[in-house]
């Protein structure tokens, strides 16, 4: 499955992929995780670019496995480590130079028929439940010279999501911004206030089809 289907990286991941390669300009990172590793192909990246040891965390065994598998036939295994768990719960007190993930964060209680595991896309009513709990935990687990990258919907709120962060003593900046196309089944199961408030900054309405603004965040010390 690891090509297609559930295991088809998404255009978040793929404008991921493009700023975990910019910022591994120097030396590689001694250490990175992956939040949600899905396909894998974002921890391969992180390994591939030289990450001397990396842990890949997802909730799902079968995201687990595709990881795995990715690993192997990359001939990248031997560095890493790949966990099935709940966010943080699987990384016990380390510390990470390069941290990355696209968390599920659709602002809807479920979505149906998208093809998608729930955990993969639902992200309660704001679609901050899960990113509010990967928030909280980073300052404990980003190294002081560290770097973190995240995915981040605009109808989940750039500006929550900074002014929470600097009352961690992080900053965070948008360091791109794309759009995807929202699928007929995410587009019905959109927190109706949500949609109301962001049609139009965040979310689009064009030609019988419907798009969302996202963004790449950049997290520092």
């Amino acid at each position: 499955m690891q090509a297609g289907g559930l295991f088809s990286p998404s255009e978040y991941t793929a404008a991921l992929l493009m700023h975990v390669r910019s910022q591994v300009t120097g030396a590689p990172p001694a250490s990175a995780l992956e939040l949600g590793t899905g396909s894998g192909v974002v921890l391969a990246l992180m390994l591939a670019m030289g990450a001397k040891r990396a842990l890949g965390v997802d909730i799902e065994a079968t995201a687990v496995e595709a990881t795995r598998e990715l690993l192997r036939q990359e001939g990248l295994a031997d560095r890493a480590q790949v966990v099935q768990g709940d966010l943080w719960a699987a990384c016990g007190v380390e510390r990470f130079d390069l941290i990355a993930t696209n968390l599920p964060q659709f602002a809807a209680a479920h979505i149906e028929g998208d093809g998608r595991l729930p955990t993969w896309s639902v992200g309660g009513a704001d679609g901050r439940k899960v990113v509010d709990q990967f928030l909280v935990g980073l300052p404990l687990h980003l190294n002081p010279d560290g770097v973190a990258l995240m995915t981040h919907n605009s109808f989940i709120d750039v500006a929550k999501t900074q002014d929470m962060l600097a009352s961690l003593g992080l900053q965070a900046r948008v360091i791109y911004t794309a759009s995807a196309l929202l699928s007929e089944q995410k587009i019905a199961s959109l927190n109706p206030a949500v949609l109301a408030r962001f049609t139009g900054c965040g979310v689009h309405h064009l030609g019988g089809h419907w798009f969302a603004d996202f963004n790449i965040v950049e997290i520092r010390w």
